[in-house]
């Protein structure tokens, strides 16, 4: 067993398919499914059902496309390692949530690329638990995200802490009851979004039930969609400035155990920290004054 053929079993694996898997290795279909069933005679066990439509794994398959992206990611690492002399190059994923990324993630991210301009930087929107899915799964060296971050793999470093509004159309006065205020559909983000979390914590609380949730994947949507009175939402209050349509909300107050949200910048504990993730961690430090837990 190889590197060369764990690599064309994870592309079958991901692609479910050995045409479509031979197509993007630019490798002869009749030649991937030989290495395929070579490798299955190797190790004593069939990888894969095939079908008509395809390839599916089996059990046994499922458990060696985990132990393969593990040292696939092993040996991405220890090339890292290899390489890394010290000085921040190459590219950085950061995951963020849309609202963090038109706040106070573009002074952050110039600031950055002023100090390191050999690094490509990639950024990523997306609800919290999202984004920390995918620094688990290594496709994010690290993300901005909202609430509180409590997992055995991940480490993380305080941002800030963000005050929170619940925003409705100036039409609801900061003297509507909150009854009625929460009454209003909910726009919100797919779930995994901590501000909704929190914002459905606060519903429960008030046991109220809210007529419709509409959920976006676009954050000028929402506050656009609130604006035109279609519902409230709740958001940090920095957001306030940097949508043109802010005349035309009023943002009412929330109680105090729904008013904030930790921001934190998270990452993988058991990865390398090569230079490039090591410059951007300190400058969030320096930046806020935090120590790295």
């Amino acid at each position: 067993m190889d590197l060369q053929s764990l690599r064309y079993f994870r592309i079958v694996a991901k692609e479910g398919s050995f045409s479509q898997a031979a197509q993007k290795l630019n490798y002869a279909q009749s030649n991937l499914s030989t290495k395929i069933r070579q490798l299955e005679q190797e190790l004593k066990t069939p990888l894969f059902y095939r079908h008509a439509y395809g390839v599916q794994l089996t059990e046994k398959g499922e458990t060696l496309l985990a132990y393969t992206e593990q040292l696939f990611q092993l040996v991405t690492e220890v090339e890292t390692v290899m390489k890394d002399d010290g000085t921040p190059r190459g590219s950085l994923q950061i995951g963020t949530m849309e609202s963090a990324s038109v706040t106070f993630m573009p002074e952050l991210l110039a600031e950055y690329h002023r100090q390191h301009p050999d690094v490509s930087l990639t950024v990523q929107t997306g609800v919290s638990a999202e984004s920390i899915r995918q620094v688990l799964d290594y496709t994010l060296d690290g993300a901005f995200v909202a609430g509180p971050v409590s997992h055995a793999e991940l480490s993380s470093c305080r941002v800030r802490r963000e005050k929170l509004s619940l925003y409705s159309v100036a039409e609801l006065d900061a003297g509507t009851p909150v009854s009625e205020l929460l009454a209003q559909p909910l726009l919100v983000f797919p779930y995994g979004c901590s501000y909704r979390w929190i914002l459905e914590q606060w519903l429960h609380e008030e046991n109220v039930i809210p007529s419709q949730t509409i959920e976006f994947d676009s954050l000028g949507a929402i506050l656009a969609s609130v604006s035109a009175g279609l519902g409230v939402t709740l958001f940090p209050e920095s957001l306030a400035t940097f949508y043109s349509f802010g005349k035309n909300l009023v943002s009412h107050t929330v109680p105090d155990a729904f008013s904030q949200a930790e921001i934190s910048f998270v990452w993988r504990r058991d990865r390398f920290m090569d230079s490039t993730l090591q410059s951007f961690i300190r400058m969030i430090r320096t930046k806020n004054k935090e120590t790295l837990k």
